[in-house]
């Protein structure tokens, strides 16, 4: 299951706080230097208005472990906090479909994230469908998603051994940013994900 750690739900909780605040209402505007993520082997690339903070872990999946990476940046004039998820996944036969599995990964997403938040700083996640979104041949939904008193969005995308989720808080989609954020995003070619096996962190 997706499981955002300790750390990054602090960072997030305080980015939450932050985009509440009226603190940004008195900060200067200034135009953010955007930069394009286009991390090796992950398959991807998207627009962000800062070089991410990034976060890696092992999730297991089938008997073995596969990468899950989140990349977080957040916007000091706006508020506005953006965050990428690239999730690898194993081949295997009787694999479940794009839908079966987009469903699976969200409800892990809103799960870990929604347990993680609440520990970290009380805050209730309600994520709701909206409409799909593909993306050429790949499948794709967007979601409705509020934390507390802040409104954002959700795209995930099935890339076949990999899932992709944007995520977009402090602003909806009609917002000049978080439509630059996601229209930028790309699904690449890259070579198929190595699994590891789980490692035993149980005491002897």
């Amino acid at each position: 299951m997706f499981k955002v750690s300790r750390r990054r739900a602090l960072f997030l909780a305080a980015l939450l706080i932050l985009t509440t605040s009226a603190a940004f209402a008195a900060s200067p505007i200034q135009t953010p230097e955007w930069t394009t993520l286009t991390p090796p082997g992950e398959g991807f690339s998207v627009n962000l208005p800062m070089k991410p903070e990034i976060e890696s872990q092992r999730v297991p999946v089938m008997g073995n472990s596969y990468q899950l990476r989140l990349y977080t940046a957040s916007e000091k004039t706006t508020g506005l906090v953006y965050m990428v998820v690239m999730q690898e996944f194993p081949s295997v036969s009787g694999a479940p479909t794009p839908a079966v599995r987009l469903e699976k990964f969200m409800n892990g997403f809103k799960q870990g994230l929604g347990e993680s938040l609440a520990t970290a700083a009380g805050s209730k996640v309600d994520l709701v469908f909206d409409r799909d979104a593909n993306l050429g041949a790949n499948l794709g939904r967007h979601y409705l998603l509020a934390i507390g008193e802040t409104r954002g969005l959700i795209r995930v995308f099935d890339g076949g051994r990999r899932v992709y989720l944007l995520m977009a808080l402090g602003a909806d989609e009609k917002n000049s940013s978080v439509s630059r954020f996601l229209d930028s995003f790309e699904i690449k070619t890259a070579p198929d994900p190595v699994p590891q096996p789980l490692v035993d962190t149980k005491s002897p």
